[in-house]
């Protein structure tokens, strides 16, 4: 299992990090999208992201808390903004299920807690 610092740190073909970002859909996206990372975390927010790529299921139950938390219209943003990045938007469909899969993975271990 990767250490914490790995996720302070993430190289940019770990994720979207370094990445130009696509034009914000609408005024106070990229706001929200930060407040809601502030919630998160970095170090979250990287694990999230990574997950969103591979396998869409996050072992964290203390990430997974933090992305109830946030709720699920971070949640959808997340996948909505990850998705315009034109080097993944191949990938789409699967930043959308994936993204699905963490959240409603979430929600059903945080409520077994």
């Amino acid at each position: 299992m990767a250490q914490e610092e790995d996720f302070e740190n993430p190289t940019p073909s770990d994720t979207w990090f370094g990445l130009p970002l696509p034009p914000q859909p609408r005024p106070g996206y990229y706001k929200y999208l930060g407040d809601c990372i502030d919630k998160t975390t970095k170090a979250c927010g990287v694990k999230i992201s990574k997950t969103i790529f591979e396998n869409g299921k996050l072992n964290d139950p203390s990430c997974c808390r933090k992305v109830v938390l946030a709720g699920y219209l971070y949640n959808r943003a997340l996948s909505y903004i990850l998705s315009k990045f034109d080097k993944f938007k191949p990938q789409a469909a699967k930043i959308y299920q994936n993204g699905n899969a963490i959240y409603e993975k979430c929600i059903v271990d945080s409520s077994n807690m």
